[in-house]
């Protein structure tokens, strides 16, 4: 075995064990709880056989998991084949018992939770162990990971004979005691191995900063660009081919059969002249431009094809029976402007409606390409901006979106103006683009100052509610397992969790002020239990006139007057002189009772758990749900603020629009805003994750619409066999 890994298994096998005691010996207690608060007999009865064959069978169990851990560090590197036919997929229903499946489907939960908890450091361990046998390790083969040392307990604790709701209640008491100390396990792996020269190299960042400099070396290479990834790319570096690259593109396409030239582009058939006299491009614009009204009607039916209507033109202006044909070069140029728009029209990105209204500038676009044949290479074009610009301000728009009838007025009015200038197009699509930007600043610049306001807010309502979480969780641990007075208890829960939510903030878990408010409290408690010794009592006698000043003060910051302190303050102090037995007071007359954090949390979640049993299809496959992959969670990750997603809303089969705005470290939530800046929803990380899952939300492309429709058009054609 490696040196390295030869330590690191001694030091994680010594942390690891420890724990698992610690777990085992906390069984007890929680199984003789659940016993006493037992609805029926068979339950309580359930509980004290779990609680005996648990204490049986510890020892047997921690050596197996002992063993266990041994061979998957010495199975380290080395290759194995996979035994299909003993794994079980979470799928397969049908093939496990109802037993398996509610076993399997906790485990998988609870290895996505300690995934995401640990992300960063087991990400760097596991960059170590990578390391040290290139290739060879994964997360099935990584013997600390989550999923393994999960596997590695239920596989140790298989032989104890208990119901499947005590054996579940086992394996949280696993999670809480071990799994979820696997962040800091982590860290000191990763402390070991540096200290014994297994170097850590950051594989993200180094993609992240060699990726620009390897997609250009490809693209002088190759002098192309493959399709992006529909579902993650959001915005796009192009090149734009010259009119001689794209006529090349399309005679390999022209060389096919009809029938295939329209599978290709799921359209039409490529546009082709019969021979004919062909006329000049001049003469094409001063046909284009004599079109009659009634036949430019036409073009602002969405079902407009380009082609059909040029051949159709063609024939109307043929003489006699002298037949009429366009130049090569023009009638390349029809079929790029006319697949260019198929490519626009099939854009899932941009809002039906804004597309139905570009769709109506392919007469316009026409003219343009035909008058200069450097149009498709003009990325600074009136034309080209115009089109962005149009699907950059509407990717937002949406069924909910009550003020979508004014976007949408003003850019049919632009394009309706475009349409009926028959010869200085040009000018009409820079005019119409100049008004479009003012509208537009307009629009993003009170959009982003009610965006702003949105975050704050929800960057202030995050604070609160992590405020009051650490607040309740400082409290848990400083009473937990404490015999604490009554009336002590109650004042720390009631109005001492108010002093701790406002010093938090105030001036966050880091202060002066918290971590006094901290020992005051942990003084109270010690001071409200009773002391024989007389050592504690002169400690109490000490601290005692401090104490009672520190809580004044810190009375003074919830809303309670100068008299209310004072009678608090006076009831605090009789309390304390009960408990202690001072002379003058009747000692064991205030009631005092123990305070157990993580039983009451116990009881909570078996009173919330269903057994697989009990639940419904439709509970059940909910369940299979919530048991989210990581690759959901990294997906949420990786979303970056600012990027446009459309949700689908199962419950009204409506579809919203929005834009995320912010995440919330502190209570683990995504901020989502509409076009105008104001919150569209709130959504839990996980919840998110889960809807990438279920395929209920999207990302959408926010690059320009010209540029994304023109390079996969590229793509096509050159991928045209």
């Amino acid at each position: 075995m490696n040196p390295a890994i030869a330590k690191l298994e001694s030091q994680s096998s010594q942390t690891l064990l420890g724990l698992l005691d610690d777990m085992f010996g906390s069984c007890d207690d929680l199984f003789f709880d659940l016993a006493s608060r037992a609805a029926s007999n068979l339950e309580q009865n359930l509980y004290f056989e779990s609680m005996r064959e648990v204490r049986v069978r510890t020892d047997d169990c921690r050596k197996k998991f002992k063993q266990g851990l041994a061979a998957n560090f010495i199975k380290l590197g080395k290759p194995e084949a996979s035994d299909s036919a003993n794994e079980t997929s979470i799928d397969e229903i049908s093939l496990v018992g109802d037993e398996d499946m509610e076993l399997e489907v906790a485990v998988k939960s609870m290895t996505t939770r300690a995934r995401v908890a640990a992300k960063n450091p087991l990400y760097e361990f596991h960059a170590r162990i990578e390391s040290l046998f290139p290739g060879h390790i994964d997360d099935s083969n990584n013997p600390l990971d989550p999923g393994s040392l999960i596997t590695l307990f239920v596989d140790a604790t298989r032989d104890i004979d208990i119901d499947i709701k005590a054996r579940i209640i086992l394996l949280k008491q696993y999670e809480r005691f071990v799994i979820n100390r696997l962040g800091e396990i982590y860290v000191s792996a990763n402390k070991l191995l540096e200290e014994l020269g297994v170097k850590f190299v950051d594989e993200r960042r180094t993609r992240q900063r060699g990726a620009p400099a390897g997609a250009a070396g490809r693209s002088a290479a190759t002098g192309q660009q493959g399709l992006l990834d529909e579902d993650q790319q959001q915005h796009y570096l192009y090149s734009s081919p010259a009119l001689s690259e794209l006529s090349s593109l399309l005679g390999r396409l022209r060389t096919s059969p009809q029938s295939m030239q329209g599978m290709q582009f799921a359209r039409a058939p490529l546009f082709h002249t019969d021979d004919g006299t062909p006329i000049s491009s001049e003469e094409l614009l001063g046909m284009l431009q004599n079109t009659s009204a009634a036949g430019a009607s036409d073009l602002n039916d969405s079902s407009f094809d380009l082609r059909s209507y040029m051949r159709q033109l063609l024939r109307r202006s043929a003489k006699a029976d002298k037949k009429v044909s366009v130049e090569q070069v023009d009638e390349d140029v029809i079929n790029l402007v006319a697949m260019f728009f198929d490519f626009v029209l099939d854009d899932h990105n941009i809002p039906d409606t804004v597309k139905a209204l570009i769709g109506r500038l392919q007469m316009p676009v026409l003219k343009i390409a035909l008058r200069d044949k450097t149009f498709f290479t003009n990325t600074e074009h009136g034309c080209r901006q115009f089109i962005n610009e149009a699907s950059r301000i509407s990717i937002g728009l949406d069924q909910s979106d009550s003020e979508s009838n004014e976007l949408l007025e003003k850019l049919e009015q632009w394009i309706h103006e475009i349409q009926n200038e028959p010869e200085h197009t040009e000018e009409a699509f820079n005019n119409a683009l100049e008004e479009l930007k003012t509208y537009r600043g307009n629009i993003e610049k009170r959009a982003e100052l009610v965006e702003k306001r949105t975050s704050e807010g929800a960057q202030g309502q995050a604070r609160k509610q992590v405020a009051k979480m650490k607040a309740q969780k400082a409290i848990e641990e400083a009473m937990d397992a404490k015999v604490v007075a009554k009336p002590v208890a109650d004042f720390i829960v009631n109005l001492w969790q108010q002093v701790l939510y406002r010093s938090h903030i105030k001036e966050g878990d880091e202060s002066a002020t918290w971590l006094a408010n901290l020992q005051t409290m942990q003084d109270l408690i010690w001071c409200s239990q009773p002391h024989e010794d007389e050592k504690s009592r002169k400690r109490l006698d000490r601290i005692r006139a401090g104490l009672m000043q520190s809580l004044r003060e810190g009375l003074k910051e919830t809303t309670l007057n100068n008299t209310q302190i004072e009678k608090l303050a006076e009831e605090i102090e009789s309390t304390i002189d009960k408990v202690s037995g001072k002379p003058g007071k009747a000692k064991g007359s205030v009631e005092i009772q123990p305070f157990r954090a993580d039983q009451e949390e116990a009881l909570e979640t078996l009173a919330e758990q269903k057994s697989w049993r009990d639940m419904t299809a439709l509970e059940r496959q909910q369940k299979q749900h919530q048991a989210l992959t990581y690759e959901f969670i990294e997906r949420a990750d990786s979303v970056q603020i600012g990027s446009w997603l459309e949700f689908k809303v199962p419950s009204s089969g409506t579809v919203l629009r929005c834009k995320l705005a912010a995440k919330l470290e502190g209570s683990d939530t995504y901020v989502f805003v509409n076009r105008l800046g104001f919150k569209a929803m709130e959504k839990p990380r996980k919840e998110f994750a889960f809807d990438l899952q279920r395929k209920r939300v999207r990302l959408l492309k926010s690059g320009p619409l010209f540029d994304r429709s023109l390079h996969k058009m590229v793509s096509t054609l050159k991928s045209t066999k």
